[in-house]
């Protein structure tokens, strides 16, 4: 489908992307986690751009960091140490889970980028962590604006919201095409279009996906249909994981990802103050595993399944993540509870053990077939 090969193109030369962006006059900020308020570094003038690793071995990375560090952050690390992110003007780190809170330090001394800003971000949600994230919201503008010179007017943050809400408006559209049986959008390609929309201008990206929905529903090579499944569990932010599961029998229609649905699901409010929307939206979104949101956890992944009518449950978590790590048993039981069969996998950010994840999948899947 031709207009899905812009997506796939955006993330095959992310870095090329990003310094096409530089030479039109655009600061370029790292951010590491969703939580980050793109909004503000967008106002700024500047193009927020998602840090992400390869598959490939972290060498260089463990020279510096234990063997049970999460992969994906030890990933991040290798490829800014190999100097893949040099053109980075900035980087925006978040205490969203120990492992990118200690590696702040690393980044700050060991690859050189001219700003670093850490986001103390709370982990409940009460009228007193709401005031503290506003204020740290605050400082980022402040921050922002001494750095690069650009003044952060209520007007452009308002420009900001419109242009993001509206990107998450259309991911959402774009959602909605797998809830077809079988869908119309593949998981695999779900994902490339949203983690694409993390590497360029959200402005670019709109346009693209409005290309996208107006041809979807005449798509002449639709995906192949198969068990239709969620995947939920820890950063996922390259589609091999998703096309193995596609490629042998399984239909991944919906996720609960922070790379994927908990991206774009909640809107800014376009009312108010917009830095206390903006404040507001990223503490409310739709939780991380790290939020202490006892009995409420789960709920936009128990509504995914329900709304995608989902057949089964693949929880992927990355080896030594504990936040999920520690949801992932409760979140077992509570498809369990609903007569959902689900599957537990650990993996490495290298996927060097993908062939015994796939012999895994491939028997779970004819589990799943056969009390079909």
């Amino acid at each position: 489908m031709d207009v899905l090969r812009p997506f796939r193109t955006l993330l095959s030369i992310k870095h090329d992307v990003a310094r096409s962006w530089q030479a039109k006059g655009k600061h370029l900020v790292g951010w590491s986690c969703a939580y980050t308020p793109e909004e503000l570094i967008y106002a700024a003038n500047s193009i927020p751009i998602m840090v992400s690793g390869s598959l490939e071995p972290s060498k260089h990375a463990d020279v510096y960091l234990p063997i049970n560090t999460c992969s994906f952050v030890r990933s991040c690390f290798d490829s800014a140490l190999k100097g893949d992110y040099e053109y980075l003007d900035g980087l925006v780190i978040s205490n969203s889970c120990d492992n990118r809170n200690k590696i702040f330090d690393l980044w700050k001394h060991h690859v050189k980028i001219p700003y670093v800003h850490f986001i103390n971000t709370p982990h409940t949600r009460t009228e007193g962590t709401h005031n503290f994230f506003y204020d740290e919201i605050f400082r980022f503008k402040t921050s922002l604006q001494v750095t690069f010179g650009e003044k952060l007017s209520d007007t452009t943050l308002k420009n900001a919201i419109r242009i993001f809400n509206e990107n998450r408006l259309l991911l959402k559209k774009v959602y909605d095409l797998r809830m077809k049986d079988p869908p119309l959008i593949s998981g695999a390609e779900a994902l490339e279009i949203v983690l694409s929309s993390m590497v360029t201008s959200k402005e670019e990206h709109n346009v693209l996906l409005k290309r996208l929905l107006a041809g979807a529903s005449n798509r002449a090579d639709p995906p192949k249909g198969g068990v239709r499944l969620l995947v939920s569990g820890s950063v996922v932010d390259n589609s091999k994981p998703i096309r193995i599961i596609e490629a042998i029998g399984g239909s991944v229609v919906a996720d609960d990802l922070c790379t994927g649905s908990k991206y774009f699901w909640d809107l800014v409010s376009s009312h108010g103050d917009p830095l206390r929307a903006i404040a507001k939206r990223y503490l409310d979104k739709v939780s991380s595993s790290f939020m202490l949101e006892p009995g409420t956890n789960f709920s936009h992944t128990i509504e995914m399944a329900e709304r995608f009518d989902v057949e089964a449950v693949i929880v992927f978590a990355l080896k030594f993540c504990d936040t999920h790590m520690f949801d992932a048993p409760q979140l077992v039981k509570e498809f369990e509870a609903r007569d959902l069969p689900v599957l537990y996998l650990e993996w490495e950010h290298s996927l060097s053990g993908s062939a015994q994840l796939k012999t895994r999948i491939e028997a779970f899947l004819e589990m799943v077939k056969g009390v079909g």
